[in-house]
């Protein structure tokens, strides 16, 4: 009892944080917002746009399953899209209902042997698909604030954004190429001092797996298919903001799309409650304000954005684990 109370009290204060950093950002949205002209801006809202968004979005997430499918592939198990697809939709939805991105742990842990692969094959996926993501999340800000000249951006948002994604590159870089070597390191550090504590040598040996399983997935063929890939989840993301953008009637283009869809999906990595409720409304309102849009249009946009992401993919996943109840074997077990 006295070793599970502090852990009880660290889980609180998590969850604590979260819902206060909701609080305050919904706090301030509502203050900078009319709500009777934000749901006057929804009823005008065209809605045969959000039908494109959202098959947009369904492009975006079919591309990740075949992209989590190849590198699940490359560690020598043959994993086809559709034994991908239930656990990787099914996670998602439980991001979107649990708090600290849980789903992700049940992907990398639990999921994996209904799949018939290795929990570090699918840990390591999961961590490569993350890096590659957050570079080409921090490319496209880049892209975005750099490229887009007829609105006013700050210049240190400029160069921050230009910053973030070279320091990105670099990081994800040196993860790729020096993977095995950290490999050969950590496996020395596990095995060659019999003085160690057998529970630090455990995770230094599981840090080495890693990070080898990381250098069959970062082989330049496996890498660059990765890449490019990964463009088109971020394209086919970006279209479902592109098209609610021009669901509110506002004059943007596609690096526009961008630059929102970057702000906004970055916000996510803050605490919040489940859902990403209040970083991402507040992030989405701030970047439909750069752009030039109004208080009440950027309060709309991050109402029907965020529904937009949360409503399909949940109802996928849910429907997902349903059809696959074999998927929480590990977990009953």
């Amino acid at each position: 009892m006295t070793q599970a109370t502090p852990v009880k009290e660290k889980r609180w204060i998590k969850h604590l944080i979260g819902g206060g950093i909701t609080v305050l950002c919904l706090g301030a949205i509502l203050r900078l917002v009319n709500v009777s002209e934000v749901m006057d801006a929804l009823a005008h809202f065209h809605w045969h746009y959000l039908i494109l968004g959202v098959a947009s979005l369904g492009f975006g997430y079919a591309v990740r399953i075949l992209r989590w499918s190849i590198m699940l592939s490359a560690e020598g198990a043959p994993v086809g899209f559709k034994n991908c697809a239930e656990p990787f939709l099914g996670a998602i939805a439980l991001n979107n209902v649990l708090p600290f991105r849980l789903g992700d742990v049940i992907r990398a842990l639990v999921f994996p042997s209904a799949m018939g692969v290795t929990k570090t094959a699918a840990t390591t996926s999961l961590v490569v698909e993350r890096l590659i993501d957050l570079v080409t999340l921090l490319t496209c800000l880049a892209v975005g604030v750099l490229a887009i000249q007829s609105i006013d951006i700050p210049p240190a948002l400029r160069q921050t954004a230009l910053i973030l994604a070279v320091l990105g590159g670099v990081t994800l870089a040196i993860g790729f190429f020096f993977s095995s070597s950290f490999a050969r390191l950590f496996k020395l550090w596990g095995g060659s001092n019999e003085r160690e504590p057998k529970k630090l040598s455990g995770v230094f040996l599981a840090i080495a797996g890693l990070f080898e399983s990381f250098d069959v997935m970062s082989r330049p063929r496996v890498l660059g298919l990765m890449l490019l890939l990964s463009m088109l989840v971020w394209a086919g993301e970006s279209g479902l903001f592109y098209f609610a953008l021009k669901g509110l009637g506002l004059d943007v283009n596609p690096l526009m799309a961008l630059l929102v869809m970057a702000i906004t999906t970055l916000s996510t990595l803050a605490p919040s409650s489940p859902g990403y409720v209040g970083p991402f409304h507040l992030a989405a309102f701030t970047a439909v304000t750069l752009i030039g849009g109004t208080s009440a249009q950027a309060g709309s946009y991050a109402v029907i954005v965020h529904l937009a992401l949360w409503v399909p993919t949940t109802i996928v996943g849910a429907l997902a684990i349903w059809s696959r109840p074999a998927l929480f074997k590990a977990a009953r077990k």
